[in-house]
């Protein structure tokens, strides 16, 4: 799995830092991303549109949505589980 699945931009506003979602990088097909059958931290892409959870809400992030610094951490998170999760299945 390529080490890069999403694209994001750092923009400063106001003294404020958000992150800018351009969208995905080495993603193929709809259902490529891990998904936990929705329990627990999960995300996965559908057309274009990144959905994901920290386990009790969904959330959905479209290209040129932005985050905040805290959001875009939790997500981060979010995603360095799913990845280790697929390694896990793959292997």
């Amino acid at each position: 799995m390529a080490d890069k699945l999403l694209k994001f931009t750092r923009v400063l506003r106001n003294g404020t830092v958000f992150y800018r979602f351009e969208g995905f990088e080495n993603i193929h097909s709809r259902w490529e991303l891990p998904c936990e059958y929705l329990s627990g931290p999960h995300f996965a892409a559908w057309d274009k549109v990144l959905l994901y959870s920290e386990g009790k809400n969904l959330f959905s992030l479209a290209k040129g949505s932005e985050l905040s610094e805290r959001a875009y951490s939790e997500l981060m998170s979010i995603i360095c589980t799913g990845k280790k999760r697929l390694k896990e299945i793959r292997s």
